[in-house]
């Protein structure tokens, strides 16, 4: 489950390959985290993405008449929602049809 934190700069954190994600690392990698509101994908203590919240809010069609703090829970909310189960082929429908007419004719 990927939680999702404004960055605040009060946070250290570890990036992917191992190194300390401290927030002055993260203004001098990300410089625009100084100027934008950004959130930061976390999985566990471990900070997997540097994200600008204006865009989050785009991709996932995200109110913005929501505060900065209620957006970032409805996007969590729904990168952490599974996919549905994908819907069967035309072809495993007939497959499955012709299976049952099979075991009917028995």
């Amino acid at each position: 489950m990927l939680k999702l934190e404004k960055f605040d700069e009060s946070k250290t954190y570890m990036f992917p390959s191992g190194e300390v994600a401290t927030p002055e690392r993260i203004k001098a990698d990300f410089p625009a985290v100084e100027v934008f509101p950004h959130v930061l994908e976390i999985n566990g203590n471990v900070c997997q993405a540097v994200m600008e919240l204006g865009a989050l809010r785009g991709i996932h069609s995200i109110d913005e008449s929501l505060s900065e703090d209620e957006a970032i829970a409805a996007i969590e909310e729904i990168i952490n929602t599974p996919a549905p189960d994908p819907e069967p082929s035309a072809e495993e429908r007939i497959a499955a049809a012709m299976e049952f007419q099979n075991l009917l004719s028995m």
